[in-house]
């Protein structure tokens, strides 16, 4: 488990909110949906510092909606390990509610999944992989499948906009993101908003 900072500095004459995400590789069932997984407003001439742990977790929650997107809100996240404890079953208790049970050694080393029961929610249900407890991409949760997620941990993509953390986005759709990566050598990564609106790696200090 590592720690990685990002600092962003907004040197341009816009105002909004930097936001980190992760591009969620393929999966065997479902579509997955990206979330801003970081975000913090940020006006012209300012700074803002994103610090976290690269740790896993398998998490599950219900998609509420706002403008633009739904915002998922993690009900509850237990720490998940791709080589160790890696799968684990969504059931419910005897009052019909959504947990996670039975955390175990069970899936394909390097990735996590999760084995959805024979459950059917009143409400709608997603799942997904978080990182740091907070949620970087779900699917929608069904009755009797299993879902397999690779996660990412020193990957990231930044971009500046109108989010906020927790809501669903088409990545598609978003231009002038930037790639950052982050590893044991290289545990801080700076970024700046120039002033013709381009996001930039720069040198750490």
């Amino acid at each position: 488990m590592s720690t990685y900072k990002l600092v962003c500095s907004n040197r341009s004459r816009m105002h909004g909110s930097f936001v980190v995400y992760q591009v969620p590789p393929a999966l065997n069932n479902g579509q997955l949906l990206t979330l801003a997984w970081l975000s913090r407003p940020s006006a012209p001439n300012c700074r803002v510092t994103f610090n976290w742990s690269n740790s896993l977790h398998f998490v599950w929650g219900e998609m509420g909606t706002t403008l633009g997107g739904g915002v998922f809100d993690a009900s509850q996240c237990i720490e998940a390990d791709p080589y160790r404890a890696n799968m684990v079953d969504l059931d419910k208790d005897d009052f019909g509610a959504p947990m996670f049970q039975n955390l175990r050694t069970g899936g394909t080393p390097g990735t996590l999944t999760i084995r959805q029961l024979n459950n059917v929610f009143d409400y709608p249900v997603s799942i997904g992989v978080g990182v740091g407890c907070k949620p970087a991409y779900t699917v929608d949760a069904c009755a009797n499948i299993t879902t397999t997620f690779i996660p990412l941990v020193d990957r990231y993509w930044v971009v500046f906009g109108n989010f906020t953390q927790g809501q669903t986005f088409d990545v598609g759709s978003v231009s002038g993101s930037l790639m950052v990566e982050f590893d044991y050598n290289a545990p801080v990564q700076n970024v700046v908003l120039d002033m013709d609106n381009m996001l930039q790696l720069v040198p750490s200090r």
